[in-house]
């Protein structure tokens, strides 16, 4: 009953970080759609998307690797500060290679603005990369985090309501970063009060990047199919289309991020019940996939008719292709969410990361060949398409890769895949 009680309230906590983390930027978005206007909301949209691509670079896949790692040693405190001197050196060499990347960007993509949209990327996603969530997330203990993590967020929600005018879009990111970057010092000392420090060393930073090796590829692949479709897009259009798809898909993404606080909070104890209640382990995966199945199904069905009340709420006059582009994105949403519990919770529980990034890394490259493809002929609504395909693909994937195994908790209670 305890366990159970624990479990509820972390995936409650998780919920208000994820749900701030929706809530607060969508309601920044209509005020920047507002005093910037769709050419300068473009810029900063793509920086955006390209912020969120650094922050996977910087981040590594370590929130799922790592979980997994400390709830598993989570009782051996030398093994978890070994693992927490890895995960930083890993992050500070990765953070290095995300600035290049970001002056790079800066040079030889137009859409991307200038150096100073850049650097913000950089910062937005180092402060992003940093974060020890999953310390927190695998120790099953999110209280104070979560409280820090929302409080950063509202300050830089002030922040920009307060300092950005007509003409602050440069500045749209730093502020951005502000309230996170001081949320995220405070919870690393935290997290060390629990563990011994232990300098970064780059020894440590090399067999970190071969831990979490497999995970990256996984993160890096998925952004291919979500993060990325922003900033492709920025290639083949005008920032005015660029900021009606990121518009919408920002309603739709955030919507989804609901899905991941049940995700976080589930994983840590699918990994170990794996391990010591195989049969408990099936159980809690099959009650969360018809419980979030049905819930995005009903989600996605309420979204299609409120669209265009939404977007003129939201948005204002100027941007109607908004609700249209919503009512076909929507529908990713319980693909989100099946492929989350069959993937992420499940597949990776298993140790079956090999077939789960193969699904990802496919979907990754579809996406970006039917983006390429359909965005240069059909604009916004062809990047639309896009995401809708590649979603559909991951879920294909995951779920022949399952059955081949027989592995998938619907229909199998035992098989043969081992963890």
């Amino acid at each position: 009953m305890k366990t159970n009680q624990s479990l509820r309230r972390n995936i409650g906590l998780l919920f208000l970080v994820k749900a701030s983390g929706f809530v607060l930027p969508l309601l920044t978005l209509p005020y920047l759609a507002r005093v910037l206007g769709p050419q300068e909301l473009g810029v900063v949209v793509v920086a955006q998307s390209m912020a969120l691509l650094l922050a996977v670079v910087i981040e590594y896949g370590f929130s799922l690797s790592a979980t997994r790692d400390v709830s598993r040693h989570r009782d051996e405190p030398g093994q978890v500060a070994e693992l927490v001197c890895r995960v930083h050196s890993a992050k500070l060499l990765l953070s290095v290679v995300a600035l290049a990347l970001a002056l790079l960007t800066a040079k030889f993509v137009p859409g991307m603005g200038n150096v100073t949209f850049a650097v913000g990327a950089w910062a937005y996603a180092t402060v992003i990369g940093f974060s020890p969530a999953w310390f927190f997330q695998g120790m099953e203990n999110l209280r104070l985090m979560s409280a820090m993590d929302i409080a950063g967020k509202t300050v830089s929600v002030a922040l920009i309501y307060l300092c950005v005018g007509s003409d602050g879009a440069e500045s749209v990111l730093f502020l951005q970063s502000a309230g996170p970057a001081v949320a995220m010092v405070l919870s690393i000392g935290w997290m060390y009060r629990s563990v011994d420090f232990l300098p970064p060393r780059l020894a440590q930073a090399w067999l970190g990047l071969k831990e979490g090796g497999s995970m990256f590829i996984f993160r890096a692949a998925i952004s291919l199919y979500t993060l990325a479709n922003v900033f492709v897009l920025g290639l083949f259009v005008s920032p005015v289309q660029v900021a009606f798809f990121a518009s919408a898909e920002k309603l739709v993404r955030g919507a989804a991020s609901a899905i991941g606080p049940v995700s976080q909070a589930i994983y840590p104890r699918v990994a170990r019940l794996v391990m010591e209640d195989r049969p408990a382990s099936i159980r809690l995966v099959q009650r969360t996939l018809v419980w979030m199945g049905s819930a995005t199904l009903a989600g996605a069905v309420f979204a299609c008719v409120v669209s265009p009340e939404v977007t003129r709420a939201f948005f204002g006059p100027g941007y109607e292709p908004v609700a249209g582009m919503v009512r076909g994105l929507v529908w990713i949403v319980p693909l989100i969410a099946v492929g989350n519990v069959l993937g992420i919770q499940w597949m990776l529980a298993l140790k079956m990361d090999r077939e789960f990034n193969a699904a990802v890394i496919c979907a990754g490259v579809i996406n970006l060949i039917a983006a390429a493809c359909l965005a240069r002929s059909w604009g916004a609504n062809g990047m639309v398409a896009a995401s809708i395909l590649s979603e559909t693909v991951v879920v294909v994937l995951i779920l022949y890769a399952l059955v081949k195994r027989r592995a998938l908790p619907l229909l199998h209670s035992r098989f043969r895949a081992e963890p």
